[in-house]
């Protein structure tokens, strides 16, 4: 049995695929512009949508073209190609949940061969997704501080530097280590360094931008990456935020009693300081150091060495 569908002023002819809706397939039509002409009676029984709140739209559309394709872009890639797509998508149902299909997007073409039209056959892979979703949070963020671990702030710190090269922005990262973090952890406990971190991260986030990437480096050593007028405009403001509100008294709940502690922040800017990410933080991680031995509670800017004297270093930050 087939259903006519006319699109930009041409018929198509597509075959039911009710038969296949058990199996939790989902069928639209699209528009050489995305626009749904024809959904499946699948696809509202799984998004929640109407008939009405669906015909016309673009759906399918990515917050992070990086991590996500768009529809849009899929369609772009099979009219540059002529072939079909396939691939993921992903988009929030009418609750707020989030739906993932994996797809396959295929053009079709008028009496002249332009492509007309796309007909799109998706798979119901949500809790598929959603349980790869977890395992690759558990794999890049740190359990304890809820922030990038190691690996996952290097991972996304070379993608903001490869972002930045792309716009000639300029990247900053920035190291951060508690001054006096061991003696707490020594003479309260673990239990209480651990609260001291989570309250500290705590605070730090207060400071930064949502588009800011912060990782833990390992025990009480953190890192800030940003690109310099884009996630942070003013990259000085925000690190002087962070060592005032580090400095504020913290009460322990665990114990029921108030420490104080102090920060150290070395940093460096890409592409000033290195030619890529790791010398970038290499040079943070001397300006730390240097900080440190000036008796911590600061944050300095790594100078290279030999433009003012040599392994020199400035107190001042120009973000």
């Amino acid at each position: 049995m087939f259903n006519e569908i006319v699109v930009s002023g041409r018929t198509l002819e597509i075959e039911t695929v009710n038969h296949m809706e058990d199996n939790a397939f989902v069928s639209l039509v699209l528009d050489t512009y995305g626009r749904i002409i024809y959904a499946s009676p699948f696809f509202y029984q799984l998004t929640g949508f109407s008939h009405d709140e669906v015909i016309g739209q673009v759906l399918f559309q990515s917050e992070d073209e990086t991590t996500v394709i768009s529809l849009a872009m899929a369609i772009k890639l099979a009219q540059q190609t002529g072939d079909n797509w396939q691939g993921e998508i992903s988009q929030k149902k009418k609750n707020g949940e989030r739906l993932w299909l994996d797809t396959r997007l295929m053009p079709r073409r008028d009496d002249n061969g332009e492509i007309f039209a796309f007909i799109l056959l998706g798979f119901d892979i949500t809790r598929h997704m959603t349980i790869r979703e977890k395992l690759h949070f558990r794999a890049h963020n740190d359990a304890l501080t809820k922030t990038l671990n190691r690996q996952g702030y290097y991972i996304r710190s070379r993608k903001k530097i490869r972002a930045a090269n792309a716009r000639g922005a300029q990247i900053v990262v920035a190291i951060l280590d508690l001054d006096n973090f061991k003696t707490i952890n020594d003479e309260l406990g673990h239990a209480a360094g651990d609260e001291v971190l989570r309250c500290f991260i705590s605070r730090v986030k207060q400071c930064i931008s949502r588009t800011t990437l912060l990782g833990r480096l390992g025990g009480d050593e953190f890192a800030l990456t940003y690109i310099d007028g884009v996630d942070e405009p003013m990259g000085r403001g925000v690190l002087q935020s962070i060592v005032e509100a580090t400095r504020q008294p913290m009460y322990l709940q665990y114990l029921q009693q108030t420490v104080e502690l102090s920060v150290s922040i070395g940093v460096a800017s890409y592409p000033e300081h290195g030619p890529n990410f790791s010398s970038i933080l290499k040079a943070a991680d001397t300006a730390l150091y240097r900080v440190k031995a000036s008796g911590g509670d600061d944050f300095i800017n790594y100078q290279v060495p030999g433009i003012n004297e040599p392994g020199s270093i400035i107190n001042t930050v120009v973000c």
